[in-house]
């Protein structure tokens, strides 16, 4: 803009400048000389007739004199333009002027002189003709005749002897008079041929003398001067063209600098609105993706946004406690050098600088001394660094590197929409953040609900249970009754006390897999095996076998979650279609992989794009009417009177947990189809390692503790036993990064476990499980003032236990302490 605005200022300067020296380089002397030319020809022309006709007129070829008066009215006519045309005061045109002024008195002077001389030669002619008649004198008309003739040839040359002869003949016939008899005629021919000889002299002399005064040398002079005016301006016209020409060359080459520029602004304007296409294209990308989508979404935008804005390479790197890092590059260009150790070195430096946008150039030498050496170091030329924000808190980097070349001059003009890019990048990590914070929110909530659905369904709980031990001690009546006289009766009655125990240990586990704390495992299960191996249990269990018929496959896919969880959740629906159904009916169990190119609402969920392994179950039953299907998955709504209403509960939990949906159909009498849809994760994926880690436990009884170090062993932990809770916590301060996790006994007799949880929860922060039995139970509140991260009842079962332990203990778990631990660090050092 500035560049322009100078070639504008010099754009018109320089055409003023061509203006003027196009007004002092017109060659008007060239006219005015030809002009004045004209003027003194015109004037030398009737200067040449005058004189011509004063030859004639002398000779007495010219009787009238007008043609004189307007060659002179010619002349004066001429000389008055070209006073009007030079000046009054021009000396040359002065000059000429009394040049022409005497040359007229003298044809005025010849007029006078020659209208005598012609009066007196017709008067001479005349009177000598009357002497000529016949009765004149012969001496004397011979005389008169003689004296005529050479009177005619005077008129025509008046030379010395002829006049002399003119005279002496005059006087011969004056003489001749006194004795005559024409006296009168004689004298009066004596009397004009002596004026003639008197007149002829002077006028010859005045026709002489005429040609003589001519104004040639004043009309030559007046010419030279003009000349010499004329090539003097002329000279300077000459140099006013040659500026004029040195000035168009320059407007010319202003013009093409002009071109270029307004061509390289094009340019610029031209890659600069393309490259707002792509601003505006990755954040409609951001826009157009859904939260769990973003992270996935990132490197996308980031090779859109980096390929426009012609960098070699751009990084994110998060300063959230996350420690993850987004890395693109361009095609054909290996990782930054030192990724990412080097580039997370530079962070210090780039929270340390002033403003939210850094530019480094290194040719140039601008930006940061520190950042400047270090990007020289690794070879970069150009960098460009943006701070990510999340509530005025510095979360997160975005960097463009360029080691290749120098920044496109396009570029240097389009830095402002880095800030937009970067404005984009906050805000879909702050949406990211958001929702992640918003799903953490809803599983607590969940979980709070879900513990407050217990409490309230505590009573009902405790009246199914009530029954079952009812009937479990009325039976260890008859029993101790039938002892020892009736050991068949006894024997019976005591399998009937199994068997309502087993009912009881069902319904509380149930109760503990649905309210049981914490977020989803991390471990993978094989869809195809775990449901093949299902139905095979089932089927065993089953009157009719053949009626469950599984078909389809699900192509190796591999989801998240336990395998014992995904059992579960196969095995709730396909007793739930079998009771649903008459004896004898079948259930179909379906398997696919399905890829679904574009989002999908289900009945209840909906899934993005992706790969997805489908369970189906159905069924041609009793079906269900749409407020039933309204209600199927919600907690403790049963239709059946032996159910909990937990079954559907658990399942939907853990395929919401795993980012999958349900699809359900249903009616009445035309049956129900469960569909599952699960995220299928990449065949190449490892499954989660052992979780692994050692664990403290604190209990009351020497033998309990033994037995619990012993099924922890067995799961892959190093278990470390206290009966002394006092022991406990010095080993707590001494060794506090030693145990990874807290298993506390609490008893209902004393608050000993609650009351240790408190106190090691101030020297560790570590996860603490609370130890119930089966029958025990505490306030929710309570455990959240503790704080409590998980609750298990004994006696323990070891599938529960170790999905218990890896939700708190499994690498993912550890990693995000780590990142948090690191990220509270960076907050106390800030």
């Amino acid at each position: 803009m500035r560049l322009t605005a100078q070639a504008a200022v010099l754009g018109v300067s320089l055409a003023a400048l061509l203006t003027w020296l196009m007004i002092n380089g017109k060659g008007e002397m060239d006219a005015a000389y030809v002009q004045t030319q004209r003027t003194v020809d015109a004037i030398a022309l009737a200067e040449s007739r005058m004189q011509h006709d004063v030859l004639r007129a002398r000779t007495g070829l010219l009787r009238n004199y007008d043609p004189i008066v307007t060659h002179l009215r010619e002349m004066e006519a001429a000389l008055t333009g070209l006073r009007a045309a030079n000046g009054p005061d021009d000396g040359e045109v002065r000059a000429l002027a009394e040049a022409v002024t005497r040359e007229a008195g003298m044809v005025e002077r010849f007029k006078t002189g020659n209208a005598l001389v012609q009066n007196s030669i017709a008067y001479f002619d005349s009177l000598s003709n009357r002497l000529s008649e016949p009765n004149t004198d012969p001496d004397l008309a011979r005389a008169v005749a003689a004296l005529q003739i050479r009177v005619s040839e005077l008129a025509r040359n008046a030379s010395p002897g002829l006049l002399d002869d003119v005279r002496t003949r005059l006087d011969a016939l004056a003489e001749s008079a006194r004795s005559g008899d024409r006296g009168d005629d004689i004298a009066a021919i004596v009397l004009h041929g002596r004026q003639l000889l008197e007149l002829l002299p002077q006028v010859d002399i005045v026709t002489r003398s005429l040609p003589a005064s001519s104004s040639e040398a004043e009309r030559q002079a007046l010419l030279e001067a003009h000349r010499a005016l004329r090539d003097r301006r002329q000279a300077r016209a000459d140099g006013f063209r040659l500026a004029l020409y040195a000035a168009a060359l320059c407007l010319v080459a202003l013009v093409v600098r002009v071109g270029l520029l307004m061509r390289a602004g094009t340019l610029i304007l031209r890659r600069t609105i393309a490259f707002q296409s792509v601003v505006a294209q990755a954040a409609n990308h951001f826009s157009a993706s859904q939260p769990d989508e973003i992270a996935s979404r990132i490197v996308d935008v980031m090779a859109m946004v980096g390929t426009g804005a012609s960098t070699d390479c751009c990084y994110i790197l998060m300063l959230d406690g996350t420690d993850a890092v987004h890395l693109w590059t361009r095609s054909g260009l290996p990782a930054p050098r030192g990724w990412p150790v080097s580039q997370r070195a530079l962070v210090p430096d780039i929270v340390a600088a002033a403003e939210d946008y850094i530019f480094v150039e290194t040719a140039d030498g601008i930006g940061p001394p520190a950042l400047l050496q270090s990007m020289a170091e690794r070879g970069v030329v150009t960098f460009t660094c943006a701070r990510l924000r999340r509530g005025g808190r510095i979360v997160g980097v975005l960097c463009f590197e360029r080691t290749t070349g120098a920044l496109p001059p396009w570029m240097r003009h389009s830095r402002g929409l880095l800030h937009v890019v970067a404005e984009s990048f906050s805000a879909a990590l702050e949406r990211q953040h958001v929702w992640a914070e918003r799903r953490e929110t809803e599983a607590a909530l969940r979980r709070a609900q879900r513990l407050e659905a217990i409490g309230i369904f505590a009573s009902g709980v405790a009246h199914n249970i009530n029954n079952v031990l009812n009937v479990m001690l009325g039976h260890a009546e008859i029993a101790a009754d039938a002892l020892p006289v009736n050991l068949e009766r006894a024997a019976e009655h005591i399998g009937l006390l199994v068997q309502a125990g087993g009912r009881a240990h069902e319904i509380a586990g149930q109760i503990l897999d649905y309210g049981r704390r914490g977020c989803a495992t991390r471990g993978t299960s094989a869809v195809d095996a775990i449901v093949s191996e299902t139905v095979a249990q089932i089927r065993t269990s089953t009157a009719d076998p053949t009626a469950i018929r599984m078909t389809g496959t699900a192509e190796g896919a591999i989801v998240g979650g336990e395998p014992a969880q995904l059992q579960q959740v196969i095995h709730n629906l396909i007793r739930n279609a079998v009771q649903a159904s008459d004896p004898g009916a079948p259930v179909d169990v379906g398997l696919a992989r399905v890829s679904l190119p574009d989002r999908r609402t289900l009945s209840h969920g909906e899934l993005p794009p992706g790969e997805y392994a489908r369970i189906r179950v159905s069924d041609t039953g009793r079906g269900m009417d749409e407020a039933t299907l309204a209600r199927i998955f919600e907690p403790f709504f049963t239709t059946r009177p032996a159910g909990t209403g937990l079954g559907l509960a658990t399942a939907f939990e853990f395929v919401q947990e795993h980012g999958g949906a349900f699809d359900v159909r249903s009616g009445p009498g035309v049956g129900s189809a469960f569909e599952v849809w699960l995220p299928a994760r990449p065949a190449a994926e490892p499954e989660a390692s052992a979780a692994g880690g050692t664990v403290m436990i604190v209990g009351g009884a020497r033998a309990a503790v033994q037995e619990d170090e012993e099924t922890l062993a067995a799961l892959g932990y190093e278990p470390i036993g206290y009966t002394d809770p006092n022991a406990a916590l010095t080993a707590l301060r001494t060794e506090p990064e030693r145990f990874d996790l807290l298993i506390v006994e609490s008893r209902p007799s004393d608050s000993l476990g609650l009351a240790f949880a408190r106190r090691a929860a101030r020297i560790v922060d570590r996860p603490i499980v609370l130890s119930l039995s089966a029958a025990d139970t505490v306030r929710p509140e309570v455990l959240s003032a503790v704080p409590i991260a998980d609750v298990t009842h004994r006696p323990w079962r070891s599938n529960a236990l170790a999905l218990t332990l890896r939700r708190h203990l499994g690498p993912e778990t550890r990693r995000a302490s780590r990142r948090r631990e690191a990220a509270e660090d960076r907050e106390a050092a800030q």
